[in-house]
């Protein structure tokens, strides 16, 4: 079952406007504290806990918030608690802001379809895409770079395309930033414990 499937639709919403707000009061904020600090207080109020935001806890003293682009959620904004800092994971026009060209494994996506490998060097996190949970410092980013035909199917059953759901994998850290490099894993799930085990290796090292 693609994530298209279960991802609930929701109504559009005018996320520009309400995206700039968010900045507008970081810049308002007074006092010496990063950038991180103060979007780690503005999302941290009641405001971005209600549609068309969704909070998430994602256990280790970490969260996503989410927001409704164009009927789906998007994972937004990356919360530590422990370090009382937030990180904008994606933009308002959907491209990611944390990774770059360099935190994909380009030889494992040589084989895609070059729509694929397209929306891959353009950073897009159009698709429906996930934090999932930490796991001893890291959590796995499931990034889906082409979609089910299905997700371009209307509430009649038209528009189907043939194709295929493809989706390539990294690990990031509690700032944000990717350890383990996105990989096209070709349905080898062996292989995504072997990028876990890889990250905890990595965080273990910078103790």
């Amino acid at each position: 079952m693609s994530h298209a499937e279960t991802q609930p639709k929701i109504n559009k919403v005018n996320f520009k406007k309400a995206i700039m707000s968010i900045y507008d009061k970081i810049h308002k904020m007074l006092g010496h504290e990063s950038e991180a600090e103060k979007l780690y207080k503005v999302l941290n109020t009641d405001e971005y806990k209600e549609r068309p935001y969704e909070y998430s806890d994602l256990g280790e003293g970490m969260a996503v918030i989410g927001e409704t682009m164009w009927g789906w959620w998007k994972h937004r904004f990356l919360i530590n608690h422990n370090t009382k800092r937030a990180y904008e994971f994606m933009n308002k026009d959907q491209k990611l802001v944390t990774v770059t060209e360099d935190d994909i494994d380009w030889e494992s996506l040589k084989n895609l379809p070059e729509d694929a490998i397209g929306r891959a060097r353009a950073l897009s996190f159009h698709f429906p895409s996930f934090i999932r949970h930490f796991e001893n410092g890291v959590a796995e980013v499931s990034w889906q770079i082409n979609p089910d035909g299905r997700y371009y199917m209307d509430e009649d059953g038209y528009g189907m395309t043939d194709d295929e759901e493809i989706e390539i994998y990294g690990f990031i850290d509690q700032n944000a930033k990717v350890i383990v490099k996105f990989k096209n894993i070709n349905e080898c799930y062996g292989e995504l414990d072997k990028m876990h085990k890889e990250a905890e290796e990595i965080i273990k090292s910078r103790k």
